[in-house]
């Protein structure tokens, strides 16, 4: 007879069950607010094997209001008959997407629900319209496609290099003029030809304003100009519920500008501190190592909102103590102090977002899940918060993967010799060798062949994007006469770049080292700049210093070639 399960250790379990469940929705339902999306499909007619052998997939792609650089791909295979399929979230009502498919591209209108997008092969390159759009937003998109080959043929199109010159002594108000009147320009002579929809007037009509906003946020920056409310709010739509590329492009710059102007002698006079009780509050939520005293004397200080010049050396040992988070905690805020000095609520509540959002890549998975934690409360915008919770997604996604390469590499503590943490990627490190014999090490090991050495870190967009660029060189020119060596200038932090390294899936050697190492590598290699590359020959000798960087790719295989 079958044993009776045991009712207590039956209805614990279940509770156990539930209880995880409720976590694991909780946690969706505060990163993962939004469940509007589009389904795009589509097929390409006369499709034949030799074009599905070189391009076999389609690539449709969105933005991200907070990061303007960031193209998010959504990759579709194509089946043999040529249909694909692909879904997208939406965050925006509208939003402008993008279709590619080999050497031809659109960009198209985007809404909750279906919209399918069908080309013939046969007359890819003859056709000057050779897209034909149904579902959402069809009509608005199939003269979208007839308005950009218009652009295309007309023959005083604008010119942003030619405007860019014309506005060199303009005033502000004048270069939003003359950009917004000329882009305008293009769209009043297409209507001419046919009656727009109005949404898709509405389309262009925003993308040309945030082109000239563009502008103009980036002559105020560069010239240290302020704009004037009456052209600031001119700038910016109110309740925008219509995302471009122009739009999260010219909010970038303004986030730029904003930092600026909110750093200004007289902002930073006012502002150059945090309060006491916010202070007393950071460090009691984030310090480390706390004792009962300390925590009881900072509730007193955050209660009262003051403390006597006598305090300093306490905070600043707490400070000292927490180092690392309390610093960025207060630059946070400090900023956010400052834009409410000199901003309204809808740009500080951008410039909160955008700052977090632009700080993550550089951060380690438990850091960002801090500032995330912390920050991400203070963004009350729905969109933007919306679109802040999709770029932690995508900086946290492969936690598992990442901790446990990080503790592959712990575990191996300060010497280890081309340890693979990640398929494909090995880490060099010995923490008593000397800096240049270190070095030396990683080039013999791959003596014979041609080897790309990149300086880099992951601190800045710049930096970050060459050591991505770089993974295209491997693609190039193959492993067997070639390697590809990250020299990351990370300041003794290891497991910041262990996680970008492994998160960007970054294959090659990459030689950790400290920065006494670090300097005896940079005497040998002199390079121009914090960014910068080395080519080795294949008997190990300097065959190119400040070589090309990563994105020049056809004046690194000039010199690759004449080295293999």
């Amino acid at each position: 007879m079958a044993s009776r399960p045991n009712c207590r250790s039956f209805m614990h379990r279940l509770l156990r069950i539930c209880l995880s469940v409720s976590i694991h929705f909780l946690v969706l339902s505060r990163v993962i607010a939004q469940t509007d999306s589009v389904i795009v499909t589509g097929r390409i007619r006369n499709l034949s094997a030799r074009l599905y052998r070189e391009s076999p997939t389609v690539l449709v792609s969105r933005n991200n209001i907070l990061q303007a650089s960031r193209e998010l791909v959504r990759p579709a295979p194509l089946n043999l008959d040529g249909t694909f399929r692909v879904a997208l979230p939406l965050i925006y009502p509208q939003e402008e997407m993008y279709f590619n498919y080999g050497r031809i591209s659109t960009a198209f209108l985007a809404a909750p629900g279906s919209l399918e997008i069908e080309l013939d092969a046969d007359s890819l390159f003859t056709t000057a319209v050779p897209f034909k759009f149904s579902g959402v937003n069809a009509q608005v998109n199939q003269q979208y496609a007839r308005y950009k080959a218009f652009e295309a043929a007309y023959p005083n199109k604008p010119d942003a290099a030619k405007l860019s010159r014309e506005s060199q002594g303009l005033s502000l108000n004048g270069t939003f003029d003359l950009f917004s009147g000329t882009y305008n320009g293009l769209l009043q002579a297409f209507s001419g030809r046919e009656k727009l929809f109005p949404l898709l007037s509405q389309w262009i009509r925003s993308a040309n304003r945030y082109n000239a906003a563009s502008f103009v946020y980036e002559k105020a920056t560069v010239e240290g100009d302020q704009i004037n409310k009456e052209l600031n709010d001119s700038l910016r739509l109110a309740n925008d519920r219509l995302l471009t590329a122009a739009r999260a492009s010219a909010m970038n710059r303004f986030a730029n500008y904003a930092i600026q102007q909110s750093s200004t002698p007289e902002i930073n006079q006012r502002n150059n501190s945090l309060s006491i009780k916010t202070l007393s509050s950071l460090l009691i939520r984030y310090g480390r190592n706390l004792s009962e005293a300390e925590r009881t004397r900072l509730q007193g200080y955050m209660d009262n909102n003051q403390a006597k010049a006598s305090d300093i050396r306490f905070f600043s040992d707490l400070v000292r103590r927490s180092n690392d988070t309390i610093q960025r905690l207060v630059a946070f805020e400090t900023l956010l102090q400052r834009s409410r000095a000199k901003f309204d609520d809808a740009t500080t509540n951008y410039l909160a977002a955008y700052q977090l959002a632009n700080a993550l890549p550089s951060l380690t998975l438990d850091f960002a899940r801090l500032l995330y934690d912390y920050a991400r409360p203070q963004v009350k915008d729905s969109y933007l918060a919306q679109s802040l919770d999709e770029l932690y997604q995508l900086e946290t996604k492969d936690s598992i993967r990442i901790q446990a390469a990080v503790q592959t590499l712990n575990k191996a503590g300060r010497n280890a010799s081309v340890l693979e943490i990640s398929p494909g990627v090995f880490v060099t490190r010995d923490a008593l060798a000397e800096g240049r014999a270190l070095f030396d090490r990683i080039i013999n090991a791959n003596r014979g062949k041609v080897i790309y050495v990149l300086m880099t870190s992951p601190d800045s967009e710049g930096e970050r994007q060459a050591a991505l660029d770089a993974q295209r060189l491997r693609n190039t020119f193959g492993s067997r006469n070639f390697a590809l060596v990250y020299l990351p200038n990370i300041a003794n932090d290891a497991q910041r770049w262990a996680e970008f390294c492994v998160k960007n899936r970054l294959e090659g050697d990459h030689l950790i080292t400290t920065l006494a190492q670090l300097g005896g590598i940079v005497d040998y290699l002199r390079p121009n700049g914090e960014i910068s590359a080395t080519i080795i020959n294949r008997v190990g000798k300097i065959a190119k210093r400040n070589a090309p960087l990563p994105d020049a790719l056809e004046e690194i295989k000039k010199v690759v070639d004449k080295n293999l």
